[in-house]
């Protein structure tokens, strides 16, 4: 906390809290549903087959946050995740940031790279690899081919490694194409991540809230309907508001945040905005 704004430091001295909430920050759970538990479940289970799972949602539903707390949980003497974000990378792109991610130092040659790969997972005496490919309906048709390839790299023996593509709607459609068939057809699982339902929203604040160390509900209910309805339950819309009314409750020192703390942040949120024009 020493490090951030003062009028934020204050906010937060005068809730009692221990942290902002609805904040991004490590270390924080995720809000667990029937959705999320089943989603965990596919991916422990991918991890541990070397398989392929398509994880797909909404934008702003949660993928990337659900699967990278995942990862961060898994026993390091089993599994070695590595997260790749860079969606505009290529097939050599791909290739030389798996090296890099397992420590090594990529070579110019893809032959090179390929032999390198291989002797560097080998040499994980049996931890597995697991990839995330976040973004992943972005990545180029090239990056996706290589990706198949190398699942197929070791033949007759398992795959090298896990891996796991993270995206929106658009990457199934995407992955149906028929350049991507192959590797459409080795995907063993799907999870589909969608938004909060009105009757999850309370929880979920008083999830968010407790995780800054605030134990009791600060919103009064006209202001939880609002909620709901201006962001439609996707968990980063519903941080957005939820963390400027709280800091919008908090220059009027008020010790609950109302539907006009709500109103009054709404027009600075443009997707917030734009649900409640229509």
């Amino acid at each position: 906390m020493n490090n951030l704004d003062p009028k934020l430091n204050e906010y937060i001295h005068q809730w009692g809290a221990r942290a902002i909430p609805f904040h991004d920050q490590e270390g924080r759970t995720p809000f667990e549903t029937d959705q999320t538990r089943r989603a965990i479940e596919q991916l422990q289970q991918t991890a541990a087959l070397r398989s392929v799972m398509l994880l797909i949602g909404t934008n702003g539903v949660g993928k990337s946050s659900l699967a990278a707390h995942w990862a961060r949980k898994l026993e390091p003497s089993r599994y070695q995740p590595i997260i790749i974000t860079q969606a505009t990378l290529g097939a050599s792109g791909l290739l030389s940031t798996l090296l890099s991610k397992l420590g090594e130092q990529p070579a110019g040659r893809r032959a090179t790279n390929l032999v390198q790969l291989e002797k560097v997972i080998t040499q994980l005496n049996g931890i597995i690899p697991v990839v995330l490919l976040d973004e992943a309906q972005t990545y180029h048709a090239s990056a996706l081919e290589e990706l198949r390839l190398l699942l197929g790299l070791n033949l007759p023996a398992q795959p090298l490694f896990s891996l796991i593509l993270i995206g929106d709607q658009h990457l199934r459609r995407t992955l149906r194409l028929q350049c991507h068939r192959a590797l459409y057809s080795r995907i063993a699982s799907i999870s589909t991540l969608t938004p909060l339902t009105p009757d999850q929203v309370e929880p979920y604040l008083r999830h968010s809230l407790s995780q800054a160390g605030l134990e009791r509900q600060l919103f009064e209910p006209a202001a939880i309907d609002l909620l709901s309805a201006a962001s439609d339950g996707v968990p980063r819309t519903l941080n957005q508001l939820a963390l400027s009314a709280w800091i919008e409750a908090s220059k009027e020192q008020s010790s609950t945040i109302t539907a006009q703390h709500l109103q009054a942040v709404i027009p600075q949120i443009p997707i917030a905005l734009d649900k409640t024009q229509h």
